[in-house]
Formats: structure tokens, sequence, C-alpha cells
């Protein structure tokens, strides 16, 4: 499929196509995730991201008197 049509609905969509992070190239309607059945696992990605930025820190532990 040309890269200058949407994937989802072949519209034309010339210098204004989306390209999702599933790699492919959609009109404004099928832009979201939800519209083209989008198979880029968004939610995976927001927890690894989340767990690089906020790193488990653990204090020593204290010697008891």
């Amino acid at each position: 499929m040309p890269a200058n049509r949407c994937c989802f609905c072949n519209k034309r969509v010339g210098l204004m196509g989306f390209k999702c992070r599933c790699g492919d190239v959609f009109c404004s309607v099928h832009l979201y995730w939800d519209k083209h059945n989008c198979v880029f696992d968004y939610t995976g990605v927001g927890r690894e991201a989340i767990a690089k930025a906020n790193p488990i820190v653990k204090a020593a532990k204290l010697d008891k008197i």
C-alpha cells in the first residue's frame, strides 16, 4: 500500500498522513489506536517508562543498639 493512503480506509492523505507507532500511515479520522485496531502495546511501553523513571530506593538497615 502506498505511503500517501490511509491503511484503514484507503483515503488519500497526501502530506497530512499521520504515522502511528505500529508503523502504518492513517488519516485524521483513523489516527487514534482504537479507531484502526492498533497492534502496538501502549500499556507495556508506559509501564517500562514509569519503571525506568522511578527506580526502587531502599535504605540500608540500621544496626540495633
